[in-house]
């Protein structure tokens, strides 16, 4: 026999020997996994509990899978919880299933957060616990210590499920971290399912979440999609889902279908929201937005690997109708919104709060204007602005002010820029009384103050049509059309045909104008107390009351006269007001106005730190009149309860010279004095080379720095 030959036959016990050896071991993995391997249940429950950390027990029947389709089938799983959480128990099922992926094993192993294929159990009861410092009874075997800075998310706060089928049973979740004592309670069964329109899962959420009590009833069809992960378990199902109930004071209700309501979150359906404040539904959510008054919120609710979209269908908010397609990603750092806001109607009083205003009568919120102040004084909340980015697109039709004295803005459109802290309204532009309105303006919560700049222009606005209080019958709570200079034009032309009064407005003129301002506080009367900045204000094609032409320079003969026959419009030559804020004191390089009868010019300064008025109103008149008391007005006080009077020093001159020469000539020459020739027509006033020609006016006194 050949060499080769012998050798062959030498080797072939060997390898009959191996194949039989390798046979065998087969024959027992196949036997072990047909039979559920019975002798492993002691070496699995050591190996369990090393693992774990904790003691874990096998009791009953048990049968393990660990090449296909690995999981345990026990008739009663408890595994314990570390003693420092003064829990009774993490987890206590009967006649439970538990699957896994060895893939997630080794994960978890490594410190990933624990994700389970499925948990089955007829009767479940979970105590969930984790202390403020990130330790978690649930984070089993971890080999790092969780620093304080850990994760506070929902998703990293609970283990995963690709599937969860619960009978019966209740979890409580107690979690420092969020600030969450939640008690669920579950009853249900998978047969029961296809049985009738009450069948499936009912579970009952009670307990607090973000320091909201929470009270809500979810409805759920063959599973339960509570702690279920559909990113783990490609065949985690969808079911239809009810959640209706109450957090704190707000409604809500969700109707739709679900695979995950904690964990990582995937819904959609309708749903309605309504309450007292849109910041009491944000507050959970992590989302900086305003307190308002009450809302109602209807709309269509997404939620898909960490994106939530809301298209509302139904925005009220206040007196507000609004419109909204937003997005929310939660799983970025920070938060980011973005999305888009339409609506016909934003009333401002309705965000009053939110930018440091007052709140609207009647909600509960307390107001934060001192008596006798105007600005408010209200704080921003300025930490709620680095909570999250956000990128807004908004188109509104009309922004009320909240006021018969004013014509709301029109066709408003803007960008809401929130960067890091650093709140914008970029392209702002409005239409108003058939002018426009265009700009910005930014809130930097960075700084300490904050910083505030706006930079405005507006051209072509209707006075009367925009203030509409510049009209003696908006005190009767008359609005007058949005363009009134054409309007009153019109009245008057009916009324004189009707033998009526005409109507009368007290300015009127197209505005156009320009500022840029800064400042710096936490509310919007400390950024308005250190502004600095120019407004330039230009008036033309207008009108002026001859009666307030008059009683500002004090001509009584010819006031007397308008008295008896009745206010007329005296053309308005120009207007122009040149104003420097430093440090929230306001004062004028050029303030005048000029008609055919007089020109105005006004001097002094309006303080918006103490909001006090120090202003000075010298007429100079173009025509005769037999009765002038001309002198300055002055307007002090507030601007809250501002003070109309006389300058003495003139006044007492005059007064004085028509006494003496009444008693050294006689009576008829007691009004020589006050006898006005004028000066006729004069150059342009509101020219800046004939500007510097304004007589010079007593200083009003310096104030003090505080």
């Amino acid at each position: 026999m050949p060499v080769r030959d012998r050798l062959t036959w030498a080797r072939r016990p060997a390898v009959w020997a191996s194949a039989g050896v390798v046979g065998l071991l087969v024959a027992t993995v196949v036997a072990g996994e047909v039979a559920g391997w019975p002798f492993l249940r002691q070496p699995l429950e050591r190996a369990m509990a090393r693992g774990a950390g904790v003691a874990v027990q096998l009791q009953g029947a048990v049968n393990l899978h660990l090449i296909w389709r690995p999981r345990l089938e026990v008739e009663h799983l408890r595994i314990a919880s570390d003693p420092r959480f003064k829990a009774p128990h993490l987890l206590d099922a009967q006649r439970a299933t538990l699957a896994w992926r060895w893939g997630d094993v080794w994960r978890w192993r490594r410190g990933d957060t624990l994700h389970l294929q499925s948990l089955r159990a007829d009767v479940l009861d979970a105590h969930l616990v984790r202390t403020a410092d990130g330790q978690a009874n649930w984070q089993l075997g971890a080999r790092e210590t969780p620093s304080k800075e850990a994760d506070a998310s929902v998703e990293a706060a609970l283990p995963s499920f690709g599937n969860l089928t619960v009978g019966q049973g209740q979890i409580a979740w107690v979690d420092a971290m969020q600030d969450a004592d939640v008690a669920v309670q579950v009853r249900g069964s998978e047969s029961s399912a296809a049985s009738g329109p009450g069948a499936g899962y009912q579970a009952s959420l009670t307990g607090r979440y973000r320091a909201l009590p929470l009270k809500l009833a979810v409805r759920a069809g063959s599973t339960l999609p509570l702690l279920q992960d559909p990113d783990i378990a490609a065949d985690a199902p969808w079911v239809p889902v009810r959640i209706e109930g109450t957090v704190a004071s707000t409604r809500v209700l969700f109707d739709g279908q679900a695979a995950s309501l904690l964990g990582t979150p995937r819904m959609q359906g309708r749903v309605e929201v309504a309450g007292p404040s849109l910041a009491d539904v944000a507050k959970p959510l992590g989302l900086t937005l305003p307190r308002t008054p009450a809302f109602d919120l209807r709309g269509e609710l997404q939620q898909d690997a960490g994106v939530w979209r809301l298209k509302t269908t139904r925005a009220h908010i206040g007196s507000s109708r609004l419109q909204g397609d937003m997005h929310y990603q939660q799983r970025t750092q920070p938060p980011r919104l973005t999305g888009t806001i339409t609506g016909p109607k934003l009333a401002l009083a309705d965000l009053g709060p939110a930018i440091g205003g007052n709140p609207k009568a009647g909600t509960a919120e307390p107001a934060d204007t001192p008596a006798g102040r105007a600005l408010p004084q209200r704080r921003f909340d300025l930490p709620s602005l680095k909570a999250m980015d956000a990128d807004v697109q908004m188109a509104i039709q009309e922004l009320d002010f909240g006021t018969q004295a004013m014509a709301p803005l029109r066709q408003l459109k803007t960008r809401v820029l929130l960067d890091g802290g650093v709140l914008r309204l970029e392209d702002l532009q409005a239409v108003v009384s058939g002018g426009q309105v265009k700009g910005m303006t930014a809130l930097d919560s960075n700084a300490n103050p904050a910083k505030w700049e706006a930079r405005l222009a507006f051209e072509g606005i209707d006075m009367a049509g925009w203030i509409r209080g510049l009209r003696p019958d908006s005190a009767e709570g008359k609005a007058p059309p949005a363009t009134a200079t054409a309007a009153l034009k019109r009245e008057r032309k009916e009324a004189r045909q009707g033998g009526e009064q005409p109507v009368q407005a007290y300015l009127t003129g197209v505005l156009s104008g320009n500022l840029h301002l800064r400042g710096a506080g936490n509310s919007t009367a400390a950024i308005l107390g250190s502004a600095d900045g120019p407004l330039h204000l230009r008036l033309r094609e207008g009108t002026l009351s001859h009666l307030i032409t008059e009683a500002m320079g004090l001509d009584l003969a010819q006031a007397l006269e308008v008295v008896i026959t009745g206010d007329r419009p005296l053309p308005l030559r120009c207007a122009r007001f040149d104003l420097v804020a430093r440090n929230g004191l306001i004062k004028p390089t050029l303030a005048v106005m000029d008609n055919k009868d007089s020109t105005m010019w006004i001097t002094g300064q309006v303080s918006l730190r103490d909001e006090s008025l120090n202003l000075h109103v010298v007429t100079r008149p173009k025509d005769w009149s037999l009765l002038s008391l001309r002198t300055p007005v002055t307007i002090t006080g507030t601007l809250a309860d501002p003070a109309v009077g006389i300058e003495p020093k003139g006044l007492v001159g005059r007064v004085l010279g028509a006494l003496a020469l009444g008693a050294v000539v006689g009576p008829a020459a007691a009004i020589l004095p006050l006898m006005e020739t004028g000066k006729g027509e004069a150059k342009d006033p509101c020219n800046t080379p004939v500007a510097a020609a304004a007589p010079r006016l007593p200083s009003p006194p310096v104030e003090k720095s505080r």
